[in-house]
């Protein structure tokens, strides 16, 4: 049974017909921080939508989402600790001495 993520409440895909083999391909394009790479090759191997391999992607086949900080700005969750931007209040602080917002 799919399980929803603690933190955004999305029910992480299960994809019957992935392989361990695979599995751990599409694992490894995740952490050699290839993303969009990982959900193209995701999508060829489960015939998948799209919106449910980057879910499964983005939580990396887990449903708890990945150990982030929140955006100091919004308290949102970043994407990763190392974020420079937040994906909810649309704040970009790449630049600390000149903050932007994006459209």
């Amino acid at each position: 049974m799919n399980k929803p993520c603690e933190c955004c409440q999305n029910i992480i895909p299960e994809f019957e017909n992935l392989s361990k083999e695979n599995e751990e391909y599409v694992r490894q394009l995740i952490r050699d921080g290839k993303p969009i790479t990982a959900i193209s090759e995701l999508r060829n191997i489960t015939r998948s939508t799209l919106r449910d391999a980057k879910l499964w992607v983005d939580h990396s086949g887990e449903s708890t989402h990945r150990k982030t900080i929140p955006c100091p700005y919004c308290g949102e969750f970043l994407r990763t600790s190392e974020a420079k931007q937040g994906r909810f209040c649309l704040r970009d602080w790449h630049n600390e001495s000149e903050l932007k917002y994006l459209k």
